[in-house]
Protein backbone atom coordinates (compact mmCIF):
# COMPACT_ATOMS: atom_id res chain seq x y z
CA UNK A 1 0.00 0.00 0.00
CA UNK A 2 0.95 3.27 -1.26
CA UNK A 3 1.48 6.49 1.45
CA UNK A 4 -0.94 9.50 0.77
CA UNK A 5 0.16 11.92 -1.20
CA UNK A 6 1.05 15.07 -0.30
CA UNK A 7 0.16 18.90 -1.17
CA UNK A 8 1.88 20.27 -3.68
CA UNK A 9 4.67 22.53 -2.78
CA UNK A 10 4.23 25.69 -4.14
CA UNK A 11 6.66 27.37 -6.62
CA UNK A 12 9.47 28.91 -5.17
CA UNK A 13 8.64 32.27 -5.02
CA UNK A 14 12.46 33.64 -4.83
CA UNK A 15 13.71 32.53 -8.27
CA UNK A 16 14.13 35.58 -9.78
CA UNK A 17 15.42 37.76 -6.91
CA UNK A 18 17.88 35.13 -6.18
CA UNK A 19 18.99 34.41 -9.83
CA UNK A 20 19.13 38.30 -10.12
CA UNK A 21 21.52 38.78 -6.79
CA UNK A 22 23.66 36.03 -8.14
CA UNK A 23 24.09 37.82 -11.70
CA UNK A 24 24.43 41.40 -9.60
CA UNK A 25 27.91 39.24 -7.92
CA UNK A 26 29.35 39.85 -11.70
CA UNK A 27 31.59 42.38 -10.50
CA UNK A 28 33.26 40.41 -7.27
CA UNK A 29 33.67 37.38 -9.72
CA UNK A 30 35.93 40.12 -11.86
CA UNK A 31 38.09 40.88 -8.58
CA UNK A 32 38.69 36.87 -8.30
CA UNK A 33 39.69 36.68 -12.17
CA UNK A 34 42.09 39.90 -11.24
CA UNK A 35 43.33 37.82 -8.34
CA UNK A 36 43.82 34.69 -10.23
CA UNK A 37 45.32 36.47 -13.28
CA UNK A 38 47.57 38.46 -10.79
CA UNK A 39 48.88 35.33 -9.72
CA UNK A 40 49.14 33.68 -13.21
CA UNK A 41 46.79 30.46 -11.79
CA UNK A 42 47.86 27.20 -13.97
CA UNK A 43 45.19 25.13 -12.66
CA UNK A 44 41.26 25.94 -11.76
CA UNK A 45 39.83 22.66 -9.35
CA UNK A 46 36.20 23.03 -8.32
CA UNK A 47 35.43 20.58 -5.59
CA UNK A 48 32.61 19.41 -3.45
CA UNK A 49 30.35 16.82 -2.60
CA UNK A 50 26.99 15.32 -3.61
CA UNK A 51 24.68 18.05 -5.81
CA UNK A 52 27.05 20.72 -4.52
CA UNK A 53 30.11 18.40 -6.81
CA UNK A 54 27.31 17.86 -9.54
CA UNK A 55 26.18 21.55 -9.14
CA UNK A 56 30.10 22.03 -11.20
CA UNK A 57 29.67 20.17 -13.47
CA UNK A 58 28.73 22.61 -16.56
CA UNK A 59 31.43 25.59 -15.23
CA UNK A 60 33.85 22.99 -15.52
CA UNK A 61 32.68 21.56 -18.93
CA UNK A 62 32.78 25.32 -20.02
CA UNK A 63 36.60 25.94 -19.00
CA UNK A 64 37.79 22.84 -20.62
CA UNK A 65 35.75 23.77 -23.94
CA UNK A 66 37.53 26.69 -24.43
CA UNK A 67 41.83 27.16 -24.98
CA UNK A 68 43.14 28.56 -21.87
CA UNK A 69 46.31 28.99 -20.04
CA UNK A 70 44.79 26.62 -17.10
CA UNK A 71 43.73 23.21 -17.02
CA UNK A 72 39.99 23.16 -15.41
CA UNK A 73 39.01 19.50 -12.88
CA UNK A 74 36.00 18.86 -11.17
CA UNK A 75 36.73 16.95 -7.58
CA UNK A 76 35.15 15.14 -5.26
CA UNK A 77 36.21 16.94 -1.83
CA UNK A 78 37.23 13.68 -0.30
CA UNK A 79 39.41 12.37 -3.10
CA UNK A 80 40.40 16.20 -3.12
CA UNK A 81 42.21 15.90 0.01
CA UNK A 82 43.12 12.32 -0.03
CA UNK A 83 44.64 12.33 -3.26
CA UNK A 84 44.90 15.72 -4.89
CA UNK A 85 46.21 17.82 -2.12
CA UNK A 86 49.77 17.35 -2.53
CA UNK A 87 49.60 19.20 -6.31
CA UNK A 88 47.97 22.12 -4.77
CA UNK A 89 49.79 25.38 -4.82
CA UNK A 90 49.81 29.16 -5.15
CA UNK A 91 49.15 28.78 -8.62
CA UNK A 92 45.41 26.52 -8.13
CA UNK A 93 42.31 28.22 -8.04
CA UNK A 94 40.03 26.20 -5.52
CA UNK A 95 36.19 26.75 -6.16
CA UNK A 96 34.30 24.76 -3.54
CA UNK A 97 30.73 24.47 -3.05
CA UNK A 98 28.48 23.41 0.00
CA UNK A 99 25.25 24.95 0.37
CA UNK A 100 25.65 24.92 4.24
CA UNK A 101 28.94 26.09 4.39
CA UNK A 102 29.70 23.01 6.91
CA UNK A 103 30.14 20.09 4.82
CA UNK A 104 33.03 18.27 6.73
CA UNK A 105 34.64 17.09 3.46
CA UNK A 106 34.48 20.13 1.69
CA UNK A 107 35.75 22.64 4.84
CA UNK A 108 38.56 19.76 5.09
CA UNK A 109 39.54 20.72 1.12
CA UNK A 110 39.17 24.01 1.36
CA UNK A 111 41.32 24.41 4.41
CA UNK A 112 43.91 22.55 2.89
CA UNK A 113 43.97 24.18 -0.41
CA UNK A 114 44.39 27.27 1.52
CA UNK A 115 47.12 26.10 3.69
CA UNK A 116 48.97 25.38 0.66
CA UNK A 117 48.44 29.10 -0.67
CA UNK A 118 46.19 28.40 -3.36
CA UNK A 119 43.47 30.86 -3.61
CA UNK A 120 40.37 29.72 -2.54
CA UNK A 121 36.67 30.78 -3.09
CA UNK A 122 33.51 29.38 -1.43
CA UNK A 123 30.12 28.92 -2.68
CA UNK A 124 27.62 28.37 -0.53
CA UNK A 125 24.34 30.21 0.49
CA UNK A 126 25.45 32.17 3.50
CA UNK A 127 28.52 34.59 3.95
CA UNK A 128 29.47 33.38 7.72
CA UNK A 129 29.98 29.71 7.60
CA UNK A 130 33.27 27.57 7.70
CA UNK A 131 33.67 27.10 4.21
CA UNK A 132 33.61 30.94 3.86
CA UNK A 133 35.89 31.48 6.55
CA UNK A 134 38.85 28.87 4.94
CA UNK A 135 38.03 31.03 1.16
CA UNK A 136 39.51 34.37 0.19
CA UNK A 137 36.39 35.25 -1.91
CA UNK A 138 32.99 34.08 -1.24
CA UNK A 139 30.10 33.64 -3.96
CA UNK A 140 26.53 33.58 -2.23
CA UNK A 141 22.86 32.77 -3.28
CA UNK A 142 21.07 32.88 0.19
CA UNK A 143 18.04 30.74 -0.41
CA UNK A 144 16.99 27.04 0.97
CA UNK A 145 15.50 25.86 -2.14
CA UNK A 146 16.50 28.10 -5.45
CA UNK A 147 20.12 26.25 -4.71
CA UNK A 148 21.86 24.57 -8.35
CA UNK A 149 20.05 27.60 -10.61
CA UNK A 150 21.95 29.47 -8.62
CA UNK A 151 25.18 28.07 -8.10
CA UNK A 152 24.76 27.46 -12.00
CA UNK A 153 24.61 31.69 -12.63
CA UNK A 154 27.37 32.38 -10.30
CA UNK A 155 29.72 29.91 -12.01
CA UNK A 156 28.91 30.62 -15.50
CA UNK A 157 29.71 34.88 -14.44
CA UNK A 158 33.04 33.24 -12.43
CA UNK A 159 33.88 31.53 -15.84
CA UNK A 160 33.48 34.55 -17.76
CA UNK A 161 35.38 36.50 -15.96
CA UNK A 162 38.44 34.45 -16.07
CA UNK A 163 37.71 34.28 -19.79
CA UNK A 164 37.92 37.78 -19.80
CA UNK A 165 40.55 38.40 -17.41
CA UNK A 166 42.52 35.46 -19.15
CA UNK A 167 41.78 36.90 -22.52
CA UNK A 168 40.23 33.52 -23.89
CA UNK A 169 38.35 34.33 -26.93
CA UNK A 170 34.61 33.51 -26.19
CA UNK A 171 30.78 34.58 -26.05
CA UNK A 172 31.91 36.52 -22.96
CA UNK A 173 29.25 39.74 -23.73
CA UNK A 174 26.09 37.66 -25.66
CA UNK A 175 26.40 34.65 -22.53
CA UNK A 176 26.20 37.58 -20.23
CA UNK A 177 22.93 39.43 -21.77
CA UNK A 178 21.75 35.89 -21.73
CA UNK A 179 22.09 34.99 -17.94
CA UNK A 180 20.36 38.71 -17.42
CA UNK A 181 17.52 37.19 -18.50
CA UNK A 182 17.55 34.17 -17.15
CA UNK A 183 15.93 35.01 -13.60
CA UNK A 184 12.43 35.74 -15.20
CA UNK A 185 13.35 33.22 -18.01
CA UNK A 186 13.98 30.97 -15.23
CA UNK A 187 10.71 31.77 -13.35
CA UNK A 188 8.61 31.33 -16.38
CA UNK A 189 10.21 28.33 -17.75
CA UNK A 190 8.84 26.30 -14.44
CA UNK A 191 5.36 27.54 -14.29
CA UNK A 192 5.11 26.49 -18.16
CA UNK A 193 6.57 23.39 -17.37
CA UNK A 194 4.15 21.97 -15.01
CA UNK A 195 2.07 20.09 -16.68
CA UNK A 196 4.77 18.32 -18.12
CA UNK A 197 6.24 17.51 -14.74
CA UNK A 198 2.61 16.30 -13.29
CA UNK A 199 2.88 13.85 -16.11
CA UNK A 200 6.45 12.61 -15.79
CA UNK A 201 5.89 12.34 -11.85
CA UNK A 202 2.03 10.47 -11.91
CA UNK A 203 3.75 8.26 -14.44
CA UNK A 204 7.15 7.54 -12.25
CA UNK A 205 6.57 8.12 -8.62
CA UNK A 206 5.72 4.26 -7.96
CA UNK A 207 8.26 2.62 -10.48
CA UNK A 208 11.53 1.41 -9.36
CA UNK A 209 15.23 1.45 -11.07
CA UNK A 210 14.40 4.66 -12.96
CA UNK A 211 17.67 5.27 -15.40
CA UNK A 212 18.53 9.17 -15.76
CA UNK A 213 20.43 9.86 -18.58
CA UNK A 214 21.97 13.22 -20.01
CA UNK A 215 25.05 14.43 -21.46
CA UNK A 216 27.45 17.58 -21.29
CA UNK A 217 26.00 20.46 -19.22
CA UNK A 218 23.05 18.43 -17.84
CA UNK A 219 24.77 15.69 -17.10
CA UNK A 220 25.27 17.19 -13.41
CA UNK A 221 21.48 17.52 -13.42
CA UNK A 222 21.27 13.63 -14.13
CA UNK A 223 23.20 13.09 -11.33
CA UNK A 224 21.32 15.42 -8.94
CA UNK A 225 17.77 13.73 -10.10
CA UNK A 226 18.73 10.27 -9.75
CA UNK A 227 21.33 10.31 -6.86
CA UNK A 228 19.67 13.56 -5.14
CA UNK A 229 16.42 14.20 -5.25
CA UNK A 230 15.32 10.20 -5.96
CA UNK A 231 17.71 7.85 -4.11
CA UNK A 232 18.08 10.43 -1.05
CA UNK A 233 15.24 12.62 -0.97
CA UNK A 234 12.35 9.58 -2.39
CA UNK A 235 14.35 7.14 -1.25
CA UNK A 236 13.78 4.90 -5.22
CA UNK A 237 16.05 2.76 -6.70
CA UNK A 238 17.95 5.02 -9.59
CA UNK A 239 20.78 5.12 -11.62
CA UNK A 240 22.28 7.77 -13.41
CA UNK A 241 24.59 7.50 -16.82
CA UNK A 242 25.61 9.62 -19.73
CA UNK A 243 24.15 9.62 -22.57
CA UNK A 244 27.06 8.69 -24.65
CA UNK A 245 27.32 5.37 -22.50
CA UNK A 246 24.00 4.28 -23.29
CA UNK A 247 25.15 2.49 -26.34
CA UNK A 248 28.27 1.21 -24.15
CA UNK A 249 26.26 -1.53 -21.86
CA UNK A 250 22.92 0.24 -20.21
CA UNK A 251 20.74 -0.22 -23.12
CA UNK A 252 20.86 -3.75 -22.52
CA UNK A 253 18.28 -3.48 -20.01
CA UNK A 254 15.90 -1.27 -22.48
CA UNK A 255 13.01 -4.00 -22.30
CA UNK A 256 9.89 -4.51 -20.15
CA UNK A 257 8.99 -2.03 -17.23
CA UNK A 258 12.29 -0.45 -16.99
CA UNK A 259 12.11 3.18 -16.95
CA UNK A 260 13.70 6.01 -18.19
CA UNK A 261 14.41 9.43 -17.87
CA UNK A 262 15.94 11.69 -20.42
CA UNK A 263 17.02 15.24 -20.34
CA UNK A 264 18.01 17.21 -23.23
CA UNK A 265 19.89 20.38 -23.61
CA UNK A 266 20.17 22.55 -26.82
CA UNK A 267 24.18 22.54 -26.66
CA UNK A 268 26.75 20.99 -29.21
CA UNK A 269 26.01 17.54 -27.35
CA UNK A 270 22.44 17.66 -28.28
CA UNK A 271 23.06 14.92 -31.02
CA UNK A 272 24.03 12.81 -28.03
CA UNK A 273 20.16 12.36 -26.35
CA UNK A 274 18.74 12.79 -29.98
CA UNK A 275 20.44 9.59 -30.25
CA UNK A 276 19.15 7.84 -27.10
CA UNK A 277 15.74 8.90 -27.82
CA UNK A 278 15.77 7.66 -31.10
CA UNK A 279 16.46 4.13 -30.29
CA UNK A 280 13.86 4.52 -27.46
CA UNK A 281 11.65 5.08 -29.64
CA UNK A 282 11.91 2.02 -31.46
CA UNK A 283 12.95 -0.41 -29.32
CA UNK A 284 11.30 0.91 -25.82
CA UNK A 285 8.07 2.76 -25.28
CA UNK A 286 8.42 3.27 -21.27
CA UNK A 287 10.90 6.65 -21.16
CA UNK A 288 10.53 10.28 -20.82
CA UNK A 289 12.15 13.37 -21.87
CA UNK A 290 12.28 16.75 -20.49
CA UNK A 291 13.48 19.12 -23.02
CA UNK A 292 15.22 22.74 -23.09
CA UNK A 293 13.97 22.66 -26.44
CA UNK A 294 10.73 23.17 -24.72
CA UNK A 295 11.09 25.95 -22.57
CA UNK A 296 10.25 29.58 -24.16
CA UNK A 297 13.19 31.08 -22.40
CA UNK A 298 12.12 34.75 -23.30
CA UNK A 299 14.86 37.45 -23.45
CA UNK A 300 17.55 34.73 -24.26
CA UNK A 301 18.74 35.11 -27.66
CA UNK A 302 18.36 31.62 -30.05
CA UNK A 303 22.02 31.43 -30.08
CA UNK A 304 23.34 31.69 -26.40
CA UNK A 305 20.52 29.04 -25.69
CA UNK A 306 22.96 26.29 -25.38
CA UNK A 307 25.32 28.09 -23.23
CA UNK A 308 22.46 28.99 -20.58
CA UNK A 309 20.07 26.12 -20.85
CA UNK A 310 21.37 24.47 -17.85
CA UNK A 311 20.27 26.95 -15.47
CA UNK A 312 16.55 26.98 -16.09
CA UNK A 313 16.36 23.38 -16.42
CA UNK A 314 17.85 22.93 -12.87
CA UNK A 315 14.85 24.56 -11.27
CA UNK A 316 12.37 22.52 -13.77
CA UNK A 317 14.00 19.58 -12.11
CA UNK A 318 13.95 21.10 -8.90
CA UNK A 319 10.04 21.22 -9.18
CA UNK A 320 10.27 17.91 -10.87
CA UNK A 321 11.40 16.87 -7.33
CA UNK A 322 8.26 18.37 -5.78
CA UNK A 323 5.94 16.39 -8.00
CA UNK A 324 8.02 13.05 -7.20
CA UNK A 325 6.80 14.18 -3.63
CA UNK A 326 3.83 14.96 -3.58
CA UNK A 327 2.48 12.05 -5.74
CA UNK A 328 4.34 9.64 -3.65
CA UNK A 329 3.89 11.02 -0.54
CA UNK A 330 7.17 11.09 0.65
CA UNK A 331 8.65 14.59 2.40
CA UNK A 332 11.74 15.56 0.22
CA UNK A 333 12.95 16.63 3.63
CA UNK A 334 12.80 13.39 5.50
CA UNK A 335 15.97 11.18 5.96
CA UNK A 336 16.68 7.82 7.49
CA UNK A 337 20.40 8.44 8.28
CA UNK A 338 21.53 11.76 7.13
CA UNK A 339 21.61 14.70 9.87
CA UNK A 340 20.09 11.70 11.98
CA UNK A 341 22.87 9.38 12.86
CA UNK A 342 26.99 9.35 12.81
CA UNK A 343 28.71 8.83 9.65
Amino acid sequence: MHPPSLPLRPIESDIVPVLARATSQRKLTRDIAREARSRNVNRVVFTGVGGSWASSVPANILLGSHPTAFSSENVNATEFTDLYLPSIDERTLVVAASHSGGTPETVAAAQGAADRGALVVSLSSEEDNPLARAARFQLTYRSARTITSAKYVLLAELCLSLFEAFDVPAAIEDTRKALDAVPRATAEAVEAAEPTLAAVAKRYAQSSNIHVLAAGPLAGLAYMLSVCYLVEQQWMQSAYFLAADFFHGPFEVAQGEQPYLVLSGEDGTRPQTDRVVRFLRRYHDNFEVVDVADLALTGIDPASRGAVGHIPMAAVVARLADHFESISGHDLDTRRYMYRVEY
